[in-house]
């Protein structure tokens, strides 16, 4: 709360109340940040799927040059799985893959190995906005 307290200094009072606006805000926008995570998670996965031929397209990345530095956050989310003694699937890897790690595969370095199939996960954008960086900067914005 040091930021609130800073900026005023001299009323704790109100440094309090902008405080809890701030979370009550916060909460407001968590369920559409949920519902775009999953939409965005769902429509990427499903052009992996398709581009590399099975549900467990995870398990090919160390195949595909420039896509071995993906391997951390796939393993990361393979560990979280196996500590809740779950089996490690598909369907619950691409769960436990954070927002980060979807937002990231629409960013320049993965332009080549990835946009082309990729693209195809937003059909209702006109083809002339359908490049990569007009998709990418306002998802990295959010």
């Amino acid at each position: 709360m040091e930021k609130y307290f800073d900026r005023f200094p001299s009323d704790d009072e109100k440094a309090i109340k902008l405080y809890q606006a701030n979370i009550a805000i916060s909460e407001a926008f968590y369920p559409i940040l949920a519902i775009f995570e999953v939409a965005l998670r769902n429509s990427l996965n499903r052009e992996l799927i398709d581009f590399f031929g099975t549900d467990d397209w995870y398990l090919k990345v160390d195949g595909y040059v420039g896509l071995k530095d993906l391997r951390n956050e796939i393993n990361l989310a393979k560990k979280h799985i196996t500590k809740r003694d779950e089996t490690v699937t598909g369907s619950k890897v691409v769960a436990e893959l954070t927002l980060g790690f979807w937002v990231r595969l629409l960013n320049a370095e993965y332009e080549k190995t990835l946009w082309k199939p990729l693209r195809k996960a937003f059909p209702h954008i006109d083809k002339k906005d359908k490049q990569r960086n007009k998709i990418s900067a306002p998802i990295n914005h959010i």
